[in-house]
């Protein structure tokens, strides 16, 4: 959830920085090049800087959400890491923008946004639900921190990332978002939450299969997923 990634080095990005073959003109071939290149950064800059206000405005305000305080704390301090490395992404070498990603990728996140705290579990199961959504937590933080300057939201390519977390599975951010959401829901178990994340799934594959689909143009990242067969879960999916 990434994704930021979160195949090999994409988590993806909502900005419309895909570099793009610009013709020479028969006079001055310099005065387009320059001003297109203007235009590109200046997309890029506040493509960068509204990704960072989501972090910052959306995602900090959410501290208290799970059953440990820990994993509010780990959260919190990826939420903020996430929004300044935000604002010195790297630019997308291509991006796919259309109906399909933007709703599979609006889907996947706004879907899981709705689940609530509920009656908690206590005892064991509380224990172990904190235990998970620190593994998960955790898992999501350290694999976006791998990702660096090379994630987003829309499918890209930012060059690919197949250290750390990436050499287990193609969407580590997916796997660690999954096990923290598979702990919240063990310390809330609502009719409701149980509802939310089985409506959530087929959109986060939808947004790992488009998200593979832009990739496999990549020879680079062909070549890593020749290699790495798991997408979200070692030895299983």
């Amino acid at each position: 959830m990434g994704t930021d990634e979160p195949v090999a080095a994409v988590d993806s990005a909502p900005d419309a920085t895909a570099a793009s073959a610009v013709p020479e003109a028969p006079l001055k071939p310099e005065e387009p090049a320059v001003a297109l290149s203007r235009g590109v950064r200046y997309r890029h800059a506040l493509g960068n800087i509204g990704l960072a206000l989501l972090f910052f405005t959306a995602l900090i305000p959410a501290k208290g959400q799970y059953n440990s305080g820990l994993a509010n704390d780990i959260w919190l301090g990826g939420a903020v890491l996430m929004g300044l490395l935000s604002l010195v992404r790297v630019p997308a070498r291509s991006t796919m923008v259309n109906l399909r990603s933007i709703l599979a990728t609006a889907a996947m996140m706004t879907i899981p946004a709705l689940m609530r705290p509920g009656v908690g579990t206590t005892g064991l199961l509380q224990d172990l639900a904190i235990v998970i959504e620190l593994i998960g937590i955790a898992f999501t933080q350290v694999s976006r921190l791998y990702l660096g300057r090379r994630f987003g939201l829309l499918p890209a390519n930012r060059g690919i990332v197949s250290k750390g977390p990436f050499r287990l599975v193609r969407h580590p951010v997916y796997s660690g978002w999954l096990v923290l959401t598979i702990g919240f829901l063990m310390a809330y178990p609502t009719l409701r939450n149980v509802g939310i994340l089985i409506l959530s799934l087929p959109f986060l594959v939808w947004r790992m299969d488009l998200e593979e689909e832009h990739l496999t143009e990549d020879a680079a990242y062909r070549e890593y997923a020749a290699k790495i067969s798991y997408r979200l879960i070692p030895g299983i999916y």
